[in-house]
């Protein structure tokens, strides 16, 4: 049992070691941990204050970063600044030194241009008295010798005064001291004189010198005349100079008409069949002193300025001249002229003692609107139209007229132009919004000065005040002329144009009576009036031929003469047109006969 005993106390022993070391362990472990979540908690803690620190920073150096951009974009700003002070300083330094430049070389023109002038006159008073005793010699001499030397000063006294001129016209241009005196121009009669004045030149070489005026052409129009008809003078006289044989055709065309604005585009062309120019050159016979390399071959003598002096007329006044030729082919000079303004004729023209009919505007009725704060407009186109089917209404202030348009319907307005362009077009706009009308404007102002502008009412044309009755006819033929008059027109004429005329009984030797006649009196002037398309002409054709036929008792051209009559005082130009056209050959079968 005693062995028991001291196994069972070394049993304990050993258990309590066992539980003592446990414990120790287990003291030692939560020593351990309390030291290591210890350290872990300074170095969360340190780990804390190095963020808190970081954020300190970070706040800091965005604040100096904002302070910083801030300053770099003031900085940056503050040189662009700078910069554009010391360019506008610069600019404006530029600006000063180009007036004074400017005023240099005007001041400077304007010296050359007096010293040219005075020149011009230094030489033009020795030169007159050369120039006239010249001509009291080419009177007086006889031997052909001496008479070749005097015409020789004379042709070279006149080139210089010509070449001193030129000068001082190319002067005046360069210093800006070109001026434009226009007016209203009879276009015919200013065309018509200048070929004139060639006629005999064209004559004495030979040449069909020749005048076609487009039939669309305003009879009259705004232009500094004097100005036209040099450069139109020159460019001939070229073409006459530089064409051996053939023909120089002046033709007048219109290229554009603005209706809106009362302005007319046209070129005037001159073309030669003489030796052309080659493409190559077409720059250089524009510049001051050149002349075409083939020009030499003909017996022209020239300073080199005058094309140059023309083109730059032309553009000074809107317009341009360009050349179209090939060697030996020709040449087509082009005088174009832009935005001419078109004069309106009125009452006190003589034209207006015409009497015209407005019953014939739309037998079957419309409906016109007036609008004029004149009293003597609104009754003179009322007036007209009393006894025929169409309606007049009147109105002096606009609310009134566009009260009107809500509730009736309108064919045609006519209303004052400074109503209309008021408050910048307001009552145009106002107008287009509301009616599809046409639109005519009555006006006592050069249309120049209105400013129309998009979306405004559709302007077909102007009247000018005090207005013209044969005007107001014939805008009011255009604007309200229906399907169904043009239909009866165009039966009349077709009833005209298939009337056999060899039906007619006549007897042969009245006959030839009358054809001689007609050669002596008519012919002439329906040749004249195929020409030009003037209205005045083929009237005078008519009433002569109606007179003719009317003698002789020839009926078919008897009534011919008086529908065409009748067309003309409609001034229907279509029917006119072709029923011209049909009388050649209404004439050529009674030659048959």
């Amino acid at each position: 049992m005693p062995q028991l005993d001291e196994l069972n106390i070394l049993y304990v022993v050993v258990l309590l070691l066992s539980i003592v070391t446990v414990v120790l362990l287990a003291l030692l472990l939560k020593r351990k941990k309390s030291t290591r979540e210890s350290e872990l908690e300074e170095k969360l803690e340190l780990s804390k204050k190095r963020v808190s620190y970081l954020n300190e920073n970070l706040e800091k150096l965005q604040q100096e970063l904002k302070v910083l951009d801030s300053s770099s974009k003031t900085s940056f700003l503050s040189d662009q600044i700078h910069k554009m002070e010391r360019l506008e300083g610069e600019v404006l330094k530029q600006k000063q030194r180009v007036e004074e430049a400017k005023s240099i070389a005007q001041e400077a023109m304007s010296v050359k241009y007096g010293f040219l002038s005075n020149v011009r006159h230094e030489i033009r008073t020795p030169m007159n008295s050369i120039l006239a005793f010249s001509d009291m010699l080419k009177q007086e001499l006889q031997d052909p010798t001496q008479l070749s030397y005097v015409k020789n000063i004379s042709t070279s006294g006149h080139t210089l005064l010509g070449f001193m001129d030129d000068i001082i016209e190319l002067s005046k241009l360069e210093s800006g001291a070109f001026d434009i005196h226009e007016r209203a121009i009879d276009v015919r009669t200013l065309f018509e004189a200048v070929i004139q004045n060639y006629s005999r030149m064209a004559n004495d070489k030979g040449l069909e010198l020749d005048l076609n005026l487009d039939e669309n052409l305003p009879s009259s129009l705004i232009l500094d005349d004097k100005k036209i008809s040099d450069i139109l003078s020159n460019l001939i006289e070229n073409a006459i100079k530089f064409t051996k044989n053939g023909f120089v055709h002046v033709k007048v065309t219109v290229v554009n008409f603005d209706d809106e604005k009362n302005l007319v585009d046209i070129v005037i062309s001159v073309q030669d069949s003489g030796i052309g120019i080659d493409p190559s050159n077409f720059l250089k016979i524009f510049e001051i002193f050149e002349k075409a390399e083939n020009a030499s071959v003909m017996d022209f003598h020239s300073t080199g300025l005058g094309l140059s002096i023309n083109r730059k007329m032309a553009r000074f006044m809107n317009g341009d001249i360009i050349v179209k030729s090939k060697r030996n082919q020709g040449s087509t000079f082009e005088f174009s002229l832009n935005s001419v303004e078109i004069v309106l004729s009125s009452a006190d023209d003589a034209e207006d003692n015409m009497s015209v009919d407005f019953k014939l505007i739309r037998p079957d009725g419309a409906t016109i609107m007036v609008v004029d704060e004149g009293v003597e407009s609104r009754d003179l186109i009322r007036e007209s139209y009393e006894g025929s089917a169409v309606e007049v209404l009147t109105f002096d202030h606009p609310r009134d007229a566009i009260e009107a348009l809500k509730s009736k319907k309108f064919d045609l307005i006519f209303i004052d132009i400074n109503i209309l362009s008021i408050d910048e077009n307001a009552v145009s706009k106002v107008i287009a919004s509301m009616s599809k009308a046409p639109v005519v404007s009555l006006t006592s102002v050069s249309l120049k000065e209105i400013d129309f502008v998009e979306g405004g009412a559709r302007i077909i044309g102007h009247l000018k005040k005090p207005i013209s009755k044969v005007e107001l006819f014939k805008i009011s033929l255009k604007a309200l002329n229906n399907s169904e008059l043009t239909k009866k027109q165009s039966a009349t004429t077709a009833n005209l144009s298939v009337t056999p005329i060899v039906e007619e009984k006549i007897d042969l030797k009245i006959l030839k009576v009358f054809l001689e006649e007609h050669d002596k009196r008519v012919k002439e002037l329906y040749q004249q009036a195929i020409l030009t398309n003037d209205l005045n002409t083929i009237k005078e054709f008519s009433k002569e031929l109606f007179k003719l036929s009317y003698t002789h008792k020839i009926d078919s051209l008897m009534n011919f003469s008086k529908e065409l009559l009748s067309k003309i005082e409609l001034f229907d130009i279509d029917t006119i047109n072709i029923m011209m056209q049909e009388y050649k050959s209404k004439i050529e079968k009674l030659r048959n006969l």
